[in-house]
């Protein structure tokens, strides 16, 4: 008798500790079934917001925490932040009188966690300035986040991104319509693809492949 339950007890103790292993690899198929997973770590004055996010992108920011809880926290707080608009450009729809479309492309969703849309087009102006101009734009929020024409048509990464890229500058917002000058010297056509890159996770928000 003693030996059953001595074999019973080690049996049980090797269940939970297998159970304890394979935490991250389990724990996702339980989380489906609950809609109220706080986010660890997370301020108590800040959990409605975590929980006001789309099903998708809590789980998405719960399985990335199993994975890196400092990167996670980093972006649960860049995703409550809310929206930030562009700036009213009252001058861009006669600036666009005329204008010639030379390429554009949709923004992509890469994943719950970076997506975009919208349109993104680079027009010739008719007194032959070039801009990068995104309209019925919106993305997922990041840090330090750039517009980039680079000559990878889907470039995910900063490697995929290489180091002949063209910085456009600062992402003036999240949301609304905005648009980038294009220097003259630069042969455009090399060109395949519109980035929003996050420098802070060094990693693309989302790509629009022009064509």
């Amino acid at each position: 008798m003693e030996l059953r339950f001595r074999f019973m007890l080690l049996t049980l103790v090797a269940l939970v500790a297998a159970a304890v292993w394979t935490f991250p690899v389990w724990r996702g198929y339980f989380r489906g079934l609950g809609e109220n997973d706080a986010f660890p770590g997370l301020a108590l004055d800040l959990q409605d917001d975590f929980l006001a996010l789309a099903a998708d992108k809590r789980e998405a920011l719960l399985e990335l925490h199993a994975r890196n809880a400092e990167m996670a926290m980093d972006m649960v707080l860049i995703a409550i932040s809310g929206r930030q608009a562009a700036p009213l450009d009252e001058s861009a729809g006669d600036a666009l009188q005329g204008a010639r479309a030379l390429m554009s492309g949709d923004f992509q969703e890469l994943d719950a966690l970076h997506w975009g849309a919208g349109k993104a087009t680079i027009y010739e102006l008719t007194d032959s300035t070039r801009i990068l101009r995104f309209e019925d734009f919106s993305s997922a929020r990041g840090g330090d986040v750039r517009v980039y024409l680079a000559r990878d048509p889907q470039p995910l990464s900063a490697l995929q991104l290489g180091d002949d890229f063209l910085d456009l500058g600062r992402l003036k917002g999240n949301v609304g319509d905005q648009s980038y000058f294009l220097p003259t010297d630069h042969d455009l056509s090399a060109y395949k693809s519109a980035v929003v890159f996050c420098r802070q996770f060094n990693m693309s928000i989302t790509v629009a492949t022009l064509r």
